[in-house]
């Protein structure tokens, strides 16, 4: 067995067992929901007390309402901590139910696939999808297109022959000042931006 051949099939086992792995985790999802709704509900009932000792003794003995209060902070930031990973797991469940419907119809087209093998074959055909076409009404078209092709080519060609080019004098033209260059690029601007006004008016 070549080395590629042990990595390749090496891959599949590391496939395989991280699958069943991923599927025993997805089995004991409901389980862990389930105990951290639990573990929310103590919660709740052991910050409800800590809030009931607090209202009793803050004016009695200040010391024990200031210890009840920080064990009721304590268990709010707790409960923070178990509604993300609530939250966190509750999401990951609802993912794994997209993969599992992913995984469901990846399965059903690999069945389908090794039912009919020439399937993939068959769908570059125009007959699998129960249409024909008629050979001659095709090259019609496409001489049609061809000629309208060298209809445009021709009418450019005309037209390159049409222009005719201005000789450049030998002598060199007069420098421009660079104020009148500016100007002329300031009304050039002016003129662009007043074509694009006029363009984008609702007719």
């Amino acid at each position: 067995m070549s080395l590629f051949m042990r990595i390749c099939s090496g891959g599949e086992k590391v496939r395989k067992k991280s699958g069943k792995q991923e599927e025993e985790e997805a089995e004991k999802l409901p389980e862990r929901e389930e105990s951290l709704l639990k573990r929310r509900e103590a919660l709740l009932g052991k910050i409800e007390q800590e809030l009931l000792l607090v209202k009793n003794t803050c004016r009695t003995n200040r010391r024990v309402a200031l210890q009840a209060l920080r064990r009721k902070k304590w268990y709010e930031k707790h409960l923070k901590n178990v509604d993300c990973a609530f939250k966190a797991m509750r999401s990951a469940h609802e993912h794994i139910d997209y993969i599992n419907k992913v995984n469901e119809l990846m399965k059903d087209i690999a069945e389908q696939d090794s039912k009919d093998p020439d399937m993939s074959d068959g769908i570059d055909t125009s007959k699998s999808f129960g249409v024909e076409f008629d050979e001659d009404e095709l090259l019609a078209e496409l001489e049609r297109l061809e000629k309208s092709l060298d209809e445009n080519l021709f009418e450019s060609d005309g037209m390159e022959e049409r222009v005719q080019c201005t000789e450049v004098p030998p002598t060199a033209l007069p420098s421009q000042p660079a104020e009148a260059a500016v100007d002329e690029d300031e009304d050039l601007e002016k003129d662009l931006e007043y074509l694009r006004r006029w363009m984008n008016e609702p007719s």
